[in-house]
């Protein structure tokens, strides 16, 4: 009996971390742009990571705890800007997004407006510089799934190895 409290006890302390309110989430919009030197069926892709503080299931900007795309995290980033910021589950995020470098050489620009637009501006030094975008259409695809946390896969391990043992149990018996 002592055995199966201890059990039930660990598997309990198992689903506490799971909840967790930090959560990161895989992003991407794929075609649907009017071109301006940029391919119709691109996809932008990256990620962002929240914490529901008021526990409300919709996200703002004052939650985002980090927001990448392009090899920048725009919470951290110096010569980025995240302007606005909005998602609730089961809807395309909203946001709108800017970064620029320029070390006196080359220079670059990204601004990423959702369900509006996207345009660059990369320029090397040498030879002409390259720029596009578009704009966003109706038939833009979005896409945000859920990155397993390593309690998920602790769990999903530790649910497999119970399976096993009581089969082989079962089995000696």
């Amino acid at each position: 009996m002592i055995r199966h409290l201890l059990c039930a006890a660990a598997t309990a302390l198992c689903l506490v971390p799971a909840h967790a309110a930090v959560k990161t989430y895989d992003w991407s919009f794929t075609g649907g742009f009017l071109q301006y030197g940029y391919p119709k069926d691109a996809t932008l892709r990256g990620s962002f990571t929240v914490n529901d503080l008021d526990a409300n299931g919709a996200i703002d900007k004052s939650e985002l705890v980090s927001l990448e795309y392009a090899g920048s995290d725009f919470v951290s980033c110096s010569s980025c800007t995240i302007d606005s910021f909005a998602w609730t589950p089961g809807q395309a995020p909203e946001f709108y997004i800017n970064s620029s470098f320029s070390n006196g050489y080359s220079s670059r620009s990204e601004t990423l407006h959702t369900g509006d637009s996207y345009s660059f501006f990369y320029n090397f030094g040498e030879g002409e510089p390259h720029y596009g975008g578009g704009n966003w259409t109706p038939d833009v695809k979005w896409s945000v799934t859920a990155v397993p946390e390593p309690q998920t896969w602790l769990m999903l391990g530790a649910g497999v190895i119970a399976i096993g043992a009581a089969a082989r149990r079962r089995k000696a018996v």
